[in-house]
């Protein structure tokens, strides 16, 4: 709605709980998450 180029990105849901907890304890520079079910990736620029 209001995404502008450069701006992160939203990652879609994890399908699984295994899912949901490798990307909650493998965030890096390029991935964050809010919760489990919220994660970003940061857009290069």
């Amino acid at each position: 709605a209001d995404w502008r180029p450069g701006d992160d990105v939203i990652v879609p849901t994890a399908g699984s709980c295994g899912t949901a907890k490798e990307r909650m304890e493998t965030q890096d520079d390029d991935t964050y998450c809010l919760d489990w079910f919220m994660c970003f990736k940061r857009e290069k620029k």
